[in-house]
Order: C-alpha cells, then structure tokens, then sequence
C-alpha cells in the first residue's frame, strides 16, 4: 500500500470516529426524542461505513511476529526440505573466524546422483554423507551461507551464495552467468532486496531487509528459491 492511500485511509476513518461523536453528542444536546434519534441515526449510518474500512485497515496491517525468529526457521528448512536432494542442510557446518555466517547449504556436486537420492531415506547413512558440511567425499558443496535465523529477524538478513561446486567451475562461461543471475535478482527484487558480487569471485550476496512479518518471511523465501531456480537453469 503506498503512503497516500495510507493517509486516506487513516484520516478518512479517523474523521469518521469524530463526525459519529458529534452526530451522538448532538442528539443529547438537542434532547431525546424520535426526531433527534433518527436524524442521529442516518448521520451515523452514513459515516459508519468509513469507519468500518478503518478497522478493516488496521488489521490488514502487517504485525511483527511473537516468535518470528521460529517461524522463519520452520520456512526456510521446509524450503529445503521441498528441494532436496538438490540441496541438503549442512550438517556439522563450521563458521569461519568472525564470519556473520552460523549454518547453510550444500548443493548436489554432480546432477547424475539426484535421481538415486531420491530414493533414500533421509535418515540413512548414506543420505547423510551428503549432507555432511566440508564432508570428504565430496560429495555436495556449499551453496547458501546463513546468519542464525535471530539475527536476521535484528538486522538486515544477509546471505552468501556460492557457485564454486565442480560442474559450475568447468563451465567456461560461468562468471558471465553469475553476474547474469545477479543481473536478474536485482531486477526482479529491485525493491526489497539487494544482489552483489564478492569480487571476482564465484560468489555473491543477497541483502534483505530485517525480517519483522510474515510478508518479510515469504518474500525472503521466495528470493531463496528464486536463486535455485536459477542455478537449476545453468547447472
């Protein structure tokens, strides 16, 4: 909603509560009688209905979260949950020294093994080897590095991306393809969200604002997987 029909809407139901005030204070000062009471009546009947978009107004307006901080956690590791075994939460993931970064995700090193992962347990040994942050098999790579979830819903919610996995860094065209995908975020985002390279690196940022509502948590997520759709385009 932008800041005029705001306005309109606030002061219109705001001057709605004081013309409803004055219509009743004005039966009592008139004195009560049928006249006064149905001349009360339409007076307030025509304003009502600007009073009643006011509140409809009010509760449409976003609302900070008690536990926002959980409820971020539940959608980003369903978001995960939904596109593995494309990606796998990082199991055992080890924070550089003084890196904002507490957790990520892995990405599937080689597109050939998807379809036999799909048919294990997430729970199995062998599952879980993918899963395992740096693991020596090599057999996933770090793909999204994360704050801890509190973090982002006190500060601007910053994530790292990385394209540095081995099919990526075969593909001659590969640092085009990443300003390209950055290209496209900031495009798409232009207005919630920012998308930088880390130098000349196979890396790059994605700043949000902090998260506070429910809207925030939606859009955050949709910008995850924004980002995996991309990659599923190039990989």
């Amino acid at each position: 909603m932008n800041k005029e029909d705001f306005q309109e809407k606030f002061w219109g139901g705001i001057f709605g509560v004081i013309a409803i005030a004055a219509a009743i204070g004005e039966v009592f000062a008139n004195g009560i009688s049928l006249p006064t009471i149905l001349g009360g009546v339409k007076d307030v009947s025509g304003t009502l209905v600007v009073v009643v978009l006011l509140v409809v107004f009010i509760k449409q307006l976003p609302r900070k979260l008690k536990n926002t901080s959980e409820i971020l956690e539940q959608n980003v590791e369903k978001w995960g949950s939904d596109n593995a075994p494309l990606i796998f939460k990082a199991q055992g993931y080890v924070s550089a020294k003084g890196s904002e970064y507490t957790q990520g995700f892995l990405l599937l090193q080689n597109p050939r093994n998807f379809a036999s992962l799909s048919n294990l347990n997430p729970s199995s040994p062998d599952w879980i080897d993918y899963a395992k942050y740096g693991g020596g098999k090599k057999y996933t790579g770090k793909f999204i590095d994360l704050p801890d979830y509190r973090t982002m819903t006190e500060n601007t919610a910053k994530v790292q991306f990385i394209m540095e996995q081995s099919h990526f860094s075969k593909m001659p065209e590969i640092s085009k393809i990443i300003d390209d995908i950055i290209y496209s975020i900031n495009i798409r985002y232009k207005d919630i969200a920012t998308a930088s390279r880390i130098g000349s690196s196979y890396k790059f940022t994605v700043s949000f604002k902090k998260i506070v509502t429910t809207e925030d948590i939606d859009e955050f997520v949709e910008i995850l997987d924004y980002v995996l759709s991309l990659v599923k385009v190039v990989a």
